[in-house]
């Protein structure tokens, strides 16, 4: 809380209110209003497919527990229930070396060569390693890393994917343009491309032949949930930091649990807590976390976009060559808005997020 309020005095010298502005528009070009209105447009949009959602979790977890709906409280939630598909795909998925063999696959059926291409992966465990997941750049358009820790679990396939798709995303970038156009056009549009590739488990047949069908087709039919649960968690992670920053004296225990009544469903007689400060973005990436939100309304527009072009992504070769040519080449040649706009046809939205929860 200290830390918060030495950073407003440190905005407010630079004429702003806050430190949560300060961050949206000097360090991620990020328009407050606009960010509101997304989040209010898809809070409407897509508040009755999340209620449905947890009305549908509610009922189960209480019937697992033996309990009341009224009695469920936080760390109720965190059980894999059997009826849950990812448990059965799991099973599936025999050792780490098939979860690597699947995610190149995966690419190669796009038209990326991860064997032939300059990328240097890390993928297993071992003693004193970092036990985070990501990639990160050496050299523009010429040496991109992957650092993971790689289960046999369907949670590592999506890691894979996903830090694929920044390598990918950074590989493709045009060497020619001026050095400090050579990264991504944002934070948020690398994170959508990630968070794309990372969806394609349940989104497309990545899996057929690996798990069996009925298995494969109730995994996939519970993206949408896992879809509601994402945006809603995402949604009251900003709503409680902005709020922060506006009155850091306020009692943040309430305002963390009124948050979680209002986007996720939580029960009002929870115990007050401080579980916000376990979010590790508050405290050394401020204002990020709309990033991931920003990011999951470009995933959807540019997959409704791409998957209108060329089908299934991970079934059409010429995916790559698409993407290389009308989305990574420019770097940060063209700002993100301008760019979502130019790749899709349409200014960003929450239309086809909304229109995929459904």
């Amino acid at each position: 809380v200290e830390l918060v309020k030495m950073r407003n005095e440190f905005a407010r010298s630079k004429g702003y209110r806050n430190y949560y502005e300060y961050s949206l528009k000097e360090v991620f070009e990020v328009e407050p209003e606009q960010l509101d209105a997304l989040m209010e447009d898809v809070y409407n949009r897509a508040r009755g497919t999340i209620e449905s959602t947890q009305a549908e979790n509610k009922k189960e977890l209480a019937q697992v527990f033996g309990i009341d709906e009224s009695d469920l409280m936080r760390y109720h939630y965190g059980l894999l229930l059997d009826s849950n598909p990812a448990k059965e795909v799991n099973e599936s998925i025999k050792t780490n070396e098939q979860v690597e063999d699947i995610a190149r696959e995966s690419y190669r059926n796009m038209g990326y060569d991860i064997d032939n291409m300059p990328i240097t992966l890390d993928l297993y465990p071992r003693k004193n390693k970092n036990t985070h997941g990501f990639c990160f750049n050496i050299q523009k358009g010429k040496d991109s890393r992957i650092l993971a820790n790689l289960t046999d679990d369907i949670s590592s396939l999506d890691t894979l994917l996903h830090e694929l798709g920044h390598c990918t995303y950074n590989l493709g970038i045009d060497t020619e343009l001026p050095y400090l156009d050579q990264s991504p056009s944002s934070s948020a549009m690398t994170e959508a491309v990630a968070m794309m590739m990372e969806d394609l488990p349940q989104k497309e047949n990545v899996l057929q032949g690996v798990v069996p069908a009925e298995t494969l087709e109730k995994y996939k039919a519970d993206q949408k949930k896992t879809e509601a649960n994402f945006i809603c968690n995402i949604m009251q992670i900003i709503e409680f930091e902005k709020r922060m920053y506006e009155d850091p004296d306020q009692d943040l225990k309430q305002l963390w649990h009124d948050t979680r009544v209002k986007y996720r469903g939580a029960n009002e007689k929870e115990e007050l807590n401080n579980e916000w400060a376990t979010i590790p973005h508050y405290l050394s990436h401020p204002a990020y976390c709309q990033n991931y939100f920003r990011a999951n309304l470009m995933k959807a527009q540019m997959y409704s976009s791409l998957h209108s072009r060329l089908g299934n992504l991970t079934e059409n070769r010429e995916t790559a060559e698409y993407l290389n040519n009308n989305l990574f080449r420019y770097g940060a040649s063209v700002e993100e808005n301008d760019l979502i706009e130019q790749f899709t046809g349409e200014p960003l939205s929450g239309k086809a997020l909304c229109e995929s929860l459904k």
